[in-house]
């Protein structure tokens, strides 16, 4: 029988671990928060925003504090598939003479590998990396190789450029847990960093020699990610994101009918299983006694906005992704309100 999951202490790891981060990543704090919690459910994270807002040095900083390998990709059209998964290279054994096929690993077999800049690889190089994401592993020449774990893709993508890239299909992004917006620093933030800066003593530029004190390694983040997965979740609460997810469809009775002839087409089970992951991981992370109706409308943007897609009259209206998750959150809760179930942003009932 497996030991029994100690919250207080898995959540005490969790948090340390924002909070460490959070000395070296300023003016980022939803940023910090979508990361751990895609990095406790044992997902992956789709990054957009403008370029020098510390995407990179997240990664890198997370890695130095969780004693894990690190890989980065830079992506360009012409990248390959073997560039990124590695290929099978005719070899000459010396002492037999007889030539064998070698196997050489590509950047996917690490724990954290960053992809940059993902919608500027072809679609042939952008699927390739979907048997990892989802299977946990690869397949190259009929030959099936596992993949470390810990394993999590960050991949990054420039919203402002739309000249040479290929956005990702619909099947790719579904394969993200989240999609974050990174955002730009308050002004107090962006001056600490400047301040940083002139002194030397910015992250960007010393983290080569960056020595954590209580590195978590990656036996310690299977552990957490064990103990997420038994974080208590209600009935209600189940009812509550199910609600929510039916409700991005707009054939479906519980679609607010102001945004019902906005959306194209809505989530499917997946998106469930990625608000309830994640709000496993963030209640664990806050030290909750179980996910509450609060967690879920914090979690639910991530989860939703790249898996829910607006139609034409969305954008002549100007209505963002946001926009109309916020108008279906509204409208389930007032839906529950109405029937006299209630809801509580401290409470696991709604």
């Amino acid at each position: 029988m497996a030991p029994p999951v100690r919250f207080q202490e898995a959540s005490q790891k969790i948090s340390g671990l924002r909070e460490a981060m959070g000395h070296y990543i300023l003016g980022q704090p939803e940023l910090l928060t979508e990361t751990l919690c895609c990095l406790l459910a044992s997902g992956h994270l789709l990054l957009t925003g403008a370029p020098g807002l510390a995407k990179t040095t997240l990664v890198r900083v997370l890695a130095k504090h969780l004693q894990l390998h690190f890989r980065r990709v830079q992506c360009t059209p012409d990248l390959l598939p073997s560039d990124i998964l590695g290929s099978e290279i005719l070899n000459l054994d010396p002492i037999t003479q007889q030539r064998f096929f070698e196997f050489k690993p590509g950047p996917i077999f690490t724990n954290l590998l960053l992809v940059d800049e993902v919608n500027r690889a072809s679609p042939r190089t952008q699927s390739a990396l979907l048997e990892a994401m989802q299977e946990q592993g690869v397949t190259v020449a009929g030959h099936r190789h596992t993949v470390e774990k810990p394993f999590m893709v960050f991949a990054t993508q420039n919203p402002l450029e739309s000249e040479g890239t290929f956005p990702l299909p619909e099947a790719q992004l579904d394969r993200f847990l989240l999609h974050t917006w990174v955002t730009y620093p308050q002004e107090a933030d962006q001056l600490l960093i400047l301040q940083q800066y002139a002194t030397r003593s910015l992250i960007g530029d010393t983290l080569d020699q960056l020595i954590v004190q209580a590195p978590l390694s990656a036996e310690d983040i299977v552990e957490l990610q064990l103990a997420c997965t038994q974080m208590p979740v209600s009935e209600s609460i189940l009812q509550g994101i199910n609600a929510l997810v039916v409700a991005t469809r707009p054939d479906h009775a519980y679609c607010p009918p102001e945004v019902k002839d906005l959306i194209q087409f809505g989530a499917g089970p997946r998106a469930a299983l990625a608000l309830l992951a994640v709000c496993q991981a963030l209640a664990l992370m806050e030290g909750s006694e179980g996910v509450t109706w609060g967690h879920v409308k914090r979690m639910v943007k991530p989860a939703f906005r790249h898996r829910v897609r607006l139609n034409i009259r969305a954008i002549r209206g100007n209505w963002g992704i946001d926009a109309v998750i916020e108008a279906i959150l509204d409208h389930i809760e007032t839906r529950y309100e109405t029937a006299s179930l209630g809801l509580s942003s401290s409470s696991t009932q709604i």
